[in-house]
C-alpha cells in the first residue's frame, strides 16, 4: 500500500474562522489611523452587515471592497501597510474568532497536520492572523509590490472561487501534500471547488443554499 503523504487542513477567514468581514475590520482599522476617510468605511460597514445576514459573499461587493483597497494601497509603502495590519488584527482576533474553529486548528496541529488560510481578504491580514493562530500559512490576495511600494495592481486576480482550489492544488504540489486525506473548512457556496478538492469538506455557518449541498453530499456540518 502506498505511503500517505503529508495531510493538511484549509480553512477559509470570513464567517468561518472569524465572525464577520476581515476586510471590513481592515478598512476600520484603516479609518482609525488616519488611512482612510471616515465616508469610506460606511460602504464596507454595510457590506458587513449583509454578508454576516446572508452568510455568502457577494461578487459584486468582492469587487467593489478589491478595487477599493488596491486604489487606497497604491504608492503606499508596504511596510507601513504591514505593521498597521498587525494593529489592526491584534484588535479584532481575540474578539472575533470562533473558538471552536480554534481548537479544529488546535486539533490538526495536535497530530502533525499542517494548517493554511485560503481567503479572498488582503494576504497582509490572513497571513499576520495565521501566524498568530501557529498555522502554517496564508494563502490570500496579493497586491502586486514594486520597489516596497504597493502598484494597485493584482497580477493573479482575487483569492476567490476557483483560484482557491488552483492555489492549494499547487501548494499541495510542492509540499506533497495528499489531498485525498486533506480537509478544508469554509461557509461559503463560492467554495465549493476548493471543498471538492480535498477528501474531507467541512461546512461552517452555512446559509440555506450551501447547507442543502453540504446533505446532499453527506457533509459535516459545524455551527461555530
Amino acid at each position: 500500500m502506498r505511503n500517505q503523504g503529508q495531510r493538511a487542513a484549509f480553512f477559509d477567514l470570513d464567517n468561518t474562522l472569524i465572525d464577520g468581514s476581515s476586510i471590513y475590520y481592515f478598512v476600520r482599522g484603516m479609518t482609525k489611523s488616519g488611512e482612510i476617510k471616515n465616508r469610506d468605511i460606511f460602504r464596507f460597514a454595510w457590506d458587513n452587515y449583509r454578508f454576516r445576514k446572508s452568510r455568502e459573499e457577494s461578487s459584486s461587493n468582492m469587487a467593489y471592497a478589491t478595487k477599493r483597497i488596491l486604489d487606497f494601497a497604491r504608492g503606499r509603502s508596504h511596510s507601513t501597510i504591514s505593521e498597521l495590519c498587525e494593529e489592526i488584527v491584534h484588535d479584532f482576533l481575540p474578539k472575533k474568532l470562533f473558538p471552536q474553529m480554534k481548537e479544529r486548528i488546535e486539533e490538526h496541529q495536535s497530530i502533525g497536520h499542517h494548517t493554511w488560510i485560503v481567503s479572498a481578504s488582503p494576504i497582509e491580514i490572513a497571513s499576520v492572523v495565521a501566524r498568530k493562530l501557529g498555522m502554517t500559512g496564508a494563502i490570500a490576495t496579493t497586491g502586486e509590490v514594486v520597489d516596497g511600494h504597493y502598484t494597485g495592481n493584482l497580477p493573479g486576480g482575487a483569492m476567490h472561487g476557483i483560484n482557491k482550489a488552483n492555489a492549494v492544488r499547487s501548494l499541495a504540489s510542492a509540499n506533497t501534500y495528499d489531498l485525498n486525506n486533506s480537509f478544508a473548512y469554509s461557509d461559503s457556496v463560492n467554495d465549493l471547488p476548493l471543498l471538492v478538492s480535498v477528501g474531507n469538506p467541512f461546512i461552517v455557518n452555512p446559509n440555506k443554499a450551501l447547507k442543502v449541498i453540504a446533505t446532499k453530499n453527506e457533509w459535516p456540518v459545524l455551527v461555530a
